[in-house]
């Protein structure tokens, strides 16, 4: 009788060891396979920004050489006086580097820290906290910092497509980049697909973005920074 139960005991035991080495096998191959996802991930995340960086980079090294300043020999014989400045752009108070478009809800998550990423790294940036006072006319104030910003950084978002005083910037800078010809407006998606930037504004969505999805705020302030620089 005894023997009969500890045979029992036994089978018992060994089923249950069998048991717990198949559930720890599960798990080794289900680690296997996170750790694959998350490299693969990781992987395509980079490339992903890798991209979007050198996309930002070729454009602005493109928009450099278009719009370099042209010497008046090119018109005007053995000439070879410079134009001479905008003097009026360098006089004007509210010029700044960017002009940072957002909707009041992006503010702090993502459009303040990008504010200040961008000013630590000597980018002077039109942000209506700091240009807009009490007292003043936001929309006169408004259009002073996108008459004297060199482009238009724009953070696309649902809350940014629900707002008019948005979607009223955003037709400014546009109206500004075909009076110009220069590629300006430099978009960042947040929280959007493209479908959605498309339904919204076709002619947005065929603009090369940074995305909040695949890249850090300082990423994409680096990003803007070789952009600004490159056309200085």
């Amino acid at each position: 009788m005894r023997s009969a139960e500890a045979e029992r005991a036994t089978k018992d035991a060994n089923e249950a060891e069998k048991k717990r080495a198949d559930l720890e096998k599960k798990l080794a191959e289900t680690e296997v396979k996170v750790t694959k996802a998350q490299k693969k991930y990781e992987k395509e995340r980079s490339a992903a920004q890798s991209k979007a960086l050198a996309d930002l980079r070729r454009t602005a090294l493109e928009s450099s050489d278009r719009f370099a300043p042209r010497h008046l020999s090119d018109s005007f014989g053995d000439r070879s006086l410079a134009e001479p400045p905008n003097l009026g752009a360098t006089q004007n108070p509210s010029a700044t580097d960017v002009f940072l478009s957002h909707a009041s809800e992006d503010k702090d998550e993502i459009a303040r820290p990008l504010k200040d990423a961008l000013e630590a790294r000597g980018v002077t940036v039109w942000f209506d906290e700091m240009k807009v006072r009490v007292g003043q006319s936001i929309r006169q104030e408004i259009e002073a910092g996108i008459a004297g910003c060199r482009f238009g950084v724009v953070i696309i978002s649902p809350h940014f497509f629900a707002k008019h005083w948005t979607q009223a910037e955003l037709d400014a800078l546009f109206g500004k980049k075909m009076d110009s010809g220069q590629n300006l407006v430099l978009p960042i998606w947040h929280h959007v697909s493209k479908d959605e930037v498309q339904r919204h504004s076709p002619l947005l969505a065929g603009v090369l973005a940074l995305n909040t999805a695949v890249s850090t705020i300082d990423e994409i302030a680096d990003g803007l920074v070789d952009v600004v620089h490159a056309e200085r």
